[in-house]
């Protein structure tokens, strides 16, 4: 508001300064534009005063100066100073992380495997149960859930427990599988490590192990959707999709993505092929580079990328949009998709990684190996193969299954949409 005045007050003094010169002509000398901008300055800095109050602040600072002592500082002692908290916090946080990993590498070393759990040799809290419906306080299968007692905390504002870790398992696993329950059998031991790291260092907040199984156990225990305030919100955390999981668990890789477009995969096939890539390349950050190429009776870029690109969330959405326009003709061959993939992989005039290197593909089988181009490419196995066997087919899986053996990859079954995830972590 005071701007706007301000600039309203400069156009009419503006405007009454040129009517009172113009007489002069339409070019006022320079004597009369240095007299209209010293009255402008003048009007301008009486205006600003005013708005901003600074007399009165002044005479406010000026009434009170027995309340107060105004003391010279030492710029660089006040650095010195700062530095040194931080380096303090930051050794804090280090010695907290190195603690909870170790034990952590100590607890699942030691963990014995088991088949079978009984009711009650598992209990934890499960983040997603609804506080307000006691059904879901039920013993399931292996496990027994709790329910903390929560107090609303003023550091984090929300509903928290100290007294406990609460886990969250991402919707699409099942939490009552054999590796889950291992899971939580094992990481429960991590609860006392959570609250040792808390009482050296109060300052501490979240604390977070995430589980290659997609397990997450946190503390302090908190319910992870206030479901009085978004009922109907669906939950699609998974703690691997995170930055700080990717980059903490994979190294920085270079990945062609080699998607089959022939006219086999039409359909739900193809559908399943473009989601399992767009899975795909969430799992990559900024620290990876990746492209994604369509082949059938020839080899082609899906976007306008011609070579790997750094896998930041502008460059991923472009490839997204690609993939969702790839169309299924023609006819397989294998030799013609790997011999461009391998050009544009081993291509060392572009940015890249350096470091892993990797081809991914997905498609429905088929009967050739392309043994001469991975003979011609990749004798020294550099570069892993991993192979994806998409939707329900009766074709042969040996020669995919061949491909990714031979150069040093897996080989992954993608029948339906609830496998997707599951397996392009």
């Amino acid at each position: 508001m005071a701007a706007g005045w301000l600039l309203v007050f400069s156009l009419t003094l503006f405007q009454s300064l040129v009517m009172n010169h113009s007489s002069e002509g339409p070019f006022p000398s320079a004597t009369t534009i240095k007299l209209w901008v010293d009255k402008m300055q003048e009007d301008l800095v009486t205006l600003a005063r005013t708005a901003s109050g600074v007399d009165q602040l002044a005479a406010i600072y000026l009434k009170n100066r027995d309340l107060y002592t105004v003391e010279a500082n030492n710029p660089r002692q006040l650095v010195e100073i700062a530095a040194r908290d931080i380096e303090k916090l930051l050794s804090n946080r280090s010695k907290a992380l190195v603690r909870l990993a170790k034990e952590a590498e100590k607890y699942q070393a030691s963990h014995q495997w088991r088949d079978e759990f009984g009711n009650n040799d598992i209990i934890y809290y499960n983040a997603k149960d609804d506080q307000n419906d006691p059904e879901k306080n039920d013993t399931d299968s292996g496990s027994q859930r709790i329910r903390p007692v929560f107090e609303e905390d003023p550091v984090f504002r929300r509903q928290t427990s100290y007294q406990h870790a609460a886990v969250h398992i991402p919707t699409d696993i099942y939490e009552g599988s054999t590796i889950v329950l291992n899971e939580l059998n094992w990481t429960a031991a991590l609860d006392d490590v959570f609250k040792r790291n808390r009482e050296e260092d109060p300052t501490l907040l979240w604390q977070v192990f995430g589980s290659a199984t997609g397990l997450a156990r946190y503390y302090p225990a908190s319910p992870w959707v206030d479901k009085s305030r978004t009922p109907n919100k669906i939950d699609l955390y998974d703690v691997r999709r995170r930055p700080w999981y990717i980059q903490g668990a994979a190294s920085p890789k270079d990945m062609l993505i080699l998607v089959d477009a022939s006219g086999s995969v039409s359909g739900l096939t193809l559908k399943l092929i473009r989601t399992s890539v767009i899975e795909m390349l969430e799992t990559l950050s900024d620290d990876d580079f990746v492209n994604v190429v369509s082949f059938n009776s020839n080899a082609q870029n899906v976007s306008c990328f011609n070579h790997l690109v750094q896998a930041n969330v502008r460059n991923k959405k472009k490839l997204k949009e690609a993939v969702y326009k790839i169309s299924a003709k023609g006819i397989t061959d294998y030799k013609k998709g790997f011999s461009y993939a391998f050009e544009q992989l081993l291509n060392h005039s572009v940015s890249r990684a350096n470091c892993n290197k990797i081809i991914m593909l997905f498609t429905d089988g088929g009967e050739e190996r392309a043994q001469e181009i991975f003979h011609k490419y990749n004798e020294d196995k550099k570069v892993r193969v991993f192979t994806f066997s998409v939707g329900q087919h009766n074709y042969d899986k040996g020669p995919i299954q061949w491909m990714a053996c031979e150069n040093k990859g897996y080989y992954y079954e993608i029948p339906s949409i609830g496998a997707i995830r599951i397996n392009t972590q």
